[in-house]
């Protein structure tokens, strides 16, 4: 009977540290990191352990979880099929239409909601959640911010263009893919 007892107490002990250790592991592995609401700048890739602000850009933190976009270089555009894609351009009506003092061109057939009136006007994209969209802007400031923002209204296939069209002549070499996708302004 004492024998029995001893057992016992062995094998709760065992079963208490195991549950304890079992869940500090999981409550440490189900931390939530934090990161900048993506801006595009290098703090967007900064992690925090609570919420608050990044003290770079400002920009609010996030789960880093939540941020699940693509990312696309500018001389990979012409791998996907067009046909197949919506191009989203974030940047203001000036900049569209290239009456701003830089003119770095826009990708034909493009949509042009300026990300400051994106979560406005999400519903006109509603149309193409089952569709990829590629974000672009002109330095790739704007459009990770545009990305994450469809990404948490439900779009699932959603592209962010790194660089932005700033970038675009240098980086995209090929004729035809100028030819297909890229307007000058």
């Amino acid at each position: 009977m004492k024998r029995t007892s001893i057992v016992l107490l062995i094998i709760s002990i065992l079963v208490i540290s195991l549950y304890s250790f079992s869940n500090k592991s999981t409550a440490k592995s189900m931390a939530i990191v934090y990161t900048c609401l993506p801006c595009g700048a290098d703090c967007d890739s900064a992690v925090y352990d609570k919420p608050g602000t990044c003290s770079h850009c400002n920009m609010n933190l996030v789960d880093k979880s939540t941020i699940v976009h693509k990312n696309i270089e500018p001389d990979k555009m012409c791998s996907p099929d067009e046909k197949n894609v919506v191009f989203l351009d974030v940047r203001t009506v000036a900049e569209f239409n290239g009456n701003a003092p830089d003119k770095f061109g826009a990708i034909k057939n493009a949509i042009n909601i300026p990300v400051q009136e994106l979560e406005s006007r999400m519903g006109e994209l509603e149309k193409y959640k089952d569709k990829e969209i590629i974000v672009y802007c002109s330095h790739s400031h704007r459009s990770p911010r545009a990305s994450y923002m469809l990404t948490q209204n439900g779009f699932k296939n959603v592209t962010n263009m790194l660089g932005g069209m700033s970038v675009w002549k240098e980086r995209v070499k090929k004729n035809e893919c100028n030819e297909r996708l890229y307007q000058q302004q």
